[in-house]
């Protein structure tokens, strides 16, 4: 699956994203504050809608193409208003859609309202009122690829944490080959890299070179086998280091070297239509983990798109110009412009960096 163009708000909040494009790679610069994130939360948003989650107050258009063919979903949920007092309920709620469409070559597939829910132009039976219906008629073969293609969004950990790895991956004796390993998207990067290690498939060692690659002190990555109070095992991402006598154990090893790694992990399994979202790619990373993890992003071994943020000089000025999308924001209004809007980029990379930083848009948010 590949975006094109997203047009998404939230009426609880107010805040509206107008119109964003997309390429294969789109990245997204601006001051903090304008939008950026709040861009790959709607994408994020759409794949849990698209998942069966309720988005309270939320209304979205976005087009997309699969299989040759170009839709266009669109719909929006009620606006449930809570006292303050509530803010921090975290009891899962439900909210009705009071509109939804789907559109493939501009013939309408499904079309919605409080009403009733037309598939091809059939009334269906009553259905769940506050689930999309992508989720609800998954069954379907013209349905089934589009959600399929929802839960390939996916988002890399922004913070600088420790990925978990799950004890049940130690059980999982059905994921012995690469591309059913690839497509458990409930598993955790280290949570594949294990499975990777354990069937002995060679992307296991094509990703340990290009970690040792970043990180030339270490010399060796591997498991070991942990226990919880129940003697269940569980694996442990360990790391050797050269002229280090102990292995250092996952909750040990730098922050650093822990997010390089789950990146490694999850552009070397990307997928053909997988859509990657990063925000402020660079956050927490050494120059050394910046320049390398870049060219895994601009030159992928598959055809994926990737949606990231970034404030990074390296970063910036070594992604297209054409792919830059410059956000800036007016209240809750968020506008996206392409470098030839603002004029940026006539003749080389360095000069339209230099054009960039030197823009009202990019300096102040404001356009």
């Amino acid at each position: 699956m590949k975006l094109k163009k997203l047009y998404f708000k939230n009426n609880l909040t107010g805040w509206n994203v107008k119109e964003v494009d997309f390429d294969n790679l789109t990245l997204l610069v601006g001051a903090s504050g304008v939008g950026k994130t709040q861009i790959l939360h709607a994408l994020s948003s759409l794949s849990k809608v698209a998942q069966g989650d309720s988005e309270n107050g939320i209304e979205w258009e976005v087009s997309f193409v699969l299989a040759e063919k170009t839709y266009v979903w669109t719909g929006q949920f009620e606006v449930v208003k809570s006292d303050a007092e509530d803010v921090y309920n975290f009891k899962e709620a439900k909210y009705n859609i009071l509109r939804e469409s789907l559109v493939a070559d501009d013939v309408k597939v499904v079309s919605r309202d409080e009403e009733q829910l037309l598939y091809k132009g059939i009334p269906t039976v009553k259905l769940d009122g506050c689930k999309s219906v992508i989720e609800l008629l998954k069954a379907e073969d013209l349905i089934s690829p589009i959600s399929k293609g929802f839960r390939h969004i996916y988002q890399l950990q922004s913070a600088n944490i420790g990925i978990s790895l799950s004890p049940v991956a130690n059980h999982m004796e059905d994921l012995i080959d690469l591309q059913s390993i690839k497509e458990k998207v409930s598993l955790s990067p280290f949570d594949k890299l294990f499975l990777l290690k354990k069937n002995k498939l060679k992307e296991f060692e094509d990703i340990k070179e290009q970690f040792m690659e970043i990180f030339p002190l270490v010399e060796d990555m591997d498991f070991a086998v942990g226990s919880f109070f129940n003697d269940m095992p569980f694996p442990i991402l360990r790391i050797k280091e050269k002229n280090v006598a102990s292995w250092i154990l996952q909750p040990n090893i730098s922050s650093g070297m822990r997010r390089t790694l789950a990146q490694i992990i999850t552009l070397t399994l990307a997928d053909e239509g997988d859509i990657i979202l990063i925000d402020e790619f660079e956050n927490g990373l050494g120059v050394n983990c910046i320049n390398q993890l870049a060219e895994l992003i601009l030159y992928p071994d598959v055809d994926i798109q990737v949606v990231m943020t970034s404030h990074h000089p390296y970063i910036i000025n070594n992604i297209p110009f054409s792919k830059w999308k410059v956000v800036t924001r007016k209240a809750s209004d968020v506008s996206v412009h392409t470098a030839e809007e603002l004029n940026i980029g006539k003749h080389s990379k360095h000069e339209a960096f230099m054009q960039l930083i030197q823009t009202t848009a990019y300096k102040t948010g404001v356009l």
